[in-house]
């Protein structure tokens, strides 16, 4: 037993000797070099906010994609600005209470002059009679100014609720929550 002991603790000595020593084959660093690590970069943070949304549906405006801005109004919180909702109205289905849809977000200054940030969702909304409704989406953030480009690629999502004009007929607005983590 005791010349298994002698031999692994003379290996070790061995390996921390020449693991320690100068190795000529490897590349020589001084402090210009610059060695990139994925640790180095911390990833965004999550990004929290509430939401007010306005319907504007039957403003009839299209985007370039035949999107439906569908609904707008200010976000606030770890961002601050206006959201606006873009539904493919192409892609919408309604089973039973339940509708399925897909749509683009888009986060604007307050001016409405500059896009913050954008990103693709699939949500569902559950109309309930006499009731708040209330809807939820997932997706993925896609475009951002500088200041927000870490959180492009993360997964955003959006929740809340909203009031009838008409029941079932026509939304009017609602409140919710937005976050990218």
């Amino acid at each position: 037993m005791k010349d298994i002991i002698v031999v692994f603790l003379f290996m070790g000595i061995t390996l921390l000797y020449f693991g320690c020593s100068d190795n000529p084959s490897a590349p020589v660093l001084d402090q210009s070099d610059q060695v990139t690590n994925t640790l180095d970069k911390k990833p965004a943070p999550t990004l929290n906010c509430t939401t007010e949304y306005f319907f504007v549906g039957t403003l009839g405006i299209m985007d370039g994609q035949g999107r439906l801005l569908a609904w707008e109004g200010p976000i606030s919180g770890d961002i601050n600005g206006v959201i606006q909702w873009w539904m493919d109205i192409g892609t919408k289905v309604n089973t039973g209470q339940a509708s399925h849809y897909v749509d683009r977000f888009v986060i604007l200054n307050n001016e409405k002059t500059v896009l913050l940030l954008a990103g693709d969702e699939a949500g569902t909304t559950t109309a309930r009679q006499g009731k708040n409704s209330n809807w939820r989406t997932n997706g993925i953030v896609t475009d951002a100014a500088v200041a927000y480009e870490d959180w492009i690629g993360r997964e955003n999502h959006a929740e809340g609720h909203f009031t009838w004009t008409i029941v079932g007929v026509l939304p009017e607005h609602g409140y919710g929550t937005f976050r990218i983590n």
